[in-house]
């Protein structure tokens, strides 16, 4: 299969690969549009209505954290007052109170609880209390027997003195014999418990609407649903006509992926699933005052709808321009290729060798153009060719020289090495010391084999070159080595730290005249030896200091170059050898020292 489908390219035409190539390659950013149109109508469908689902049930949630503490509030208010609690307690267990005064603790003290029930859509703001015989004022103060049938009264005397929240608190509750006693479903109660006296306790009920601290609760909206979920699974505020009644906590769960919404410590979900086969958005945020969940459930139906329209229509216009692409493109390369033939047949004449061919001007300007570079670049490669036959004579040249050079090095090394015997022969050892140390250099420099030497070579050579020094200057020169064991052997390049010695003594030992010290540091880390000469010299100010590393850079030294073989010819062999990556680097403080540090890798 593979062979016949080679087989199959091999047979297409240039016209049928250049218009197939350049096809292929239009399609890569129409492909790449579409993958971003539909990321961006993804999100401006479907991720913008997570986001402003998420913003929105957050308000909500907050909103009613808001409502929720100025209750919480105001009950703890009302009991904090110690005047208002010792006149219920009189007024509550005091049988032969007058009717005058009753009528007072009614309108002056209860009015207190009157007011509550005025603020914030509160349904009712009463004391039951813990008392046989209490005589009972409508609205506000009951026996502790009305509540019977609250969610709350069970659990009374396990309520904390923060209080506690109870959901559909009057659900199971009727109006039977109990005129004044507000009954009614959907109701939340926050309920704290209250001490008059040692014998006299109750609790203290505020009831509000549940709509009122979730405003979407219990509506009919057959696309969404607003509701909630204590930790025992029980979920209020589904309406009964919506799509979503009837769902049960395992489901939501199934939903968010999880276990269990009250065993993980996440306090937010925003989960997409499919539900009854429609795509569903759940979010959910617990409460932390009430441990309660509070959720949105949305049927993301109708915005897939929106953004698949929309992906189609984007689908027809992007094949369409594909065709016209492709014809355009047809059209194009059948025109490109007209004068093909004139180019090919020229270029048939120069695989013969024949160079001076030349491809004469072309009616379609992108080939003529083409034509016109590639006779261009005949003419650069005739020229290249006789340029080379000349470099090679030249460098056969150069040759021959280096041989006859190298046969008169030869010589003086052999005289200056008879010389160094009639000195130490007549006991001119000071003399015969440095013939010796200047022969050795002249031995150093014949070497033509390699461009590389180990490092403990090239110390030798600065320590010979610095004998020599030390014989022509009235001052003395001390070389001060700090070589690590695992770099002695390393390979460097040839003639790298005797400049730089050069150039210490020269420009900042010179003008000192007295002993002095090059220290020399070499060092390995990882993969990287360094190698740091220090003179004690004169130093250099910042203005200077940025000359000389400009000449290392960039060339042009001029004073800060030594024969021909400055920091820049030093930088720039390294950065030949090795890379841009190493090199020289210079620092220095005036009337202080000044080092330089070269950087190679490791090769040894």
């Amino acid at each position: 299969m593979k062979n016949r489908k080679k087989q199959n390219e091999k047979k297409q035409t240039l016209h049928q690969q250049i218009r197939k190539a350049i096809f292929l390659f239009a399609l890569v950013p129409l492909t790449l549009v579409a993958i971003l149109s539909f990321y961006f109508l993804y999100q401006n469908r479907v991720g913008r209505t997570v986001k402003d689902t998420k913003e929105k049930l957050q308000a909500q949630v907050e909103a009613m954290e808001s409502e929720m503490s100025m209750i919480e509030l105001m009950a703890r208010s009302i009991w904090a007052d110690t005047t208002f609690t010792t006149e219920v307690g009189q007024a509550a267990i005091n049988d032969k109170l007058g009717e005058y005064n009753k009528y007072l603790f009614q309108e002056r003290t209860l009015s207190t609880l009157k007011i509550v029930t005025s603020i914030s859509q509160v349904q009712a703001a009463r004391l039951h209390l813990e008392y046989q015989g209490l005589r009972e004022y409508g609205r506000y103060l009951y026996s502790m027997d009305k509540a019977k049938k609250s969610t709350w009264y069970s659990e009374r005397n396990e309520i904390g003195y923060s209080g506690k929240w109870y959901w559909n608190s009057l659900d199971e509750q009727v109006r039977i014999g109990y005129s004044d006693y507000f009954s009614e479903k959907n109701m939340a109660s926050y309920v704290i418990p209250v001490k008059i006296s040692n014998d006299l306790t109750g609790i203290f009920e505020i009831v509000i609407p549940m709509r009122m601290l979730l405003s979407e609760l219990y509506s009919n909206n057959k696309n969404s649903n607003v509701f909630m979920m204590d930790a025992n699974g029980v979920i209020y505020g589904l309406g009964s006509n919506g799509k979503y009644a009837g769902i049960t906590k395992n489901e939501l769960e199934k939903i968010a992926k999880i276990e269990s919404f009250f065993e993980d410590d996440q306090d937010i979900y925003v989960c997409k699933c499919i539900w009854n086969g429609e795509p569903t958005l759940l979010t959910a945020e617990r409460n932390p005052r009430t441990n309660v969940y509070v959720m949105k459930i949305l049927s993301m139906k109708k915005q897939y709808q929106k953004m698949f329209i929309e992906l189609f229509g984007l689908i027809v216009l992007e094949s369409v321009i594909v065709l016209v692409l492709y014809l355009v493109i047809s059209r194009i390369v059948g025109k490109l290729l007209r004068d093909f033939d004139v180019f090919s047949s020229c270029i048939k004449e120069v695989e013969k060798g024949n160079l001076n061919v030349r491809i004469p001007v072309l009616s379609q300007l992108e080939v003529n153009d083409m034509a016109i570079e590639y006779n261009k670049m005949l003419c650069k490669v005739t020229e290249l060719m006789d340029t080379a036959v000349r470099r090679e004579v030249m460098v056969k040249e150069a040759q021959i020289r280096s041989l006859e050079k190298q046969i008169n090095s030869h010589f003086l090394y052999n005289v200056l090495d008879a010389i160094r015997m009639m000195a130490e022969v007549k006991g001119i050892y000071n003399v015969s010391d440095a013939l010796l140390a200047l022969a050795r250099m002249f031995r150093y420099n014949l070497k033509v084999d390699s461009h590389y030497v180990l490092l403990q070579e090239e110390i030798a050579y600065l320590e010979n070159y610095l004998k020599l020094c030390n014989i022509r200057y009235d001052y003395y020169i001390t070389l001060s080595e700090n070589i690590t064991d695992e770099v002695r052997n390393l390979k460097v390049p040839k003639i790298i730290l005797q400049p730089i010695a050069e150039n210490s003594i020269v420009h900042g030992l010179d003008e000192l005249a007295e002993d002095t010290t090059i220290y020399l540091k070499v060092y390995q880390k990882e993969k990287v030896a360094y190698i740091e000469m220090t003179d004690m010299g004169k130093g250099m100010d910042e203005a200077e200091l940025q000359n000389v590393r400009d000449a290392v850079t960039f060339g042009g030294g001029g004073e800060h170059s030594t024969n021909g073989i400055g920091l820049h010819n030093i930088h720039e062999r390294i950065q030949l050898m090795y890379g841009s990556e190493y090199g020289v680097e210079v620092y220095s403080k005036e009337q202080c020292y000044t080092k330089v540090v070269l950087k190679i890798p490791v090769q040894k």
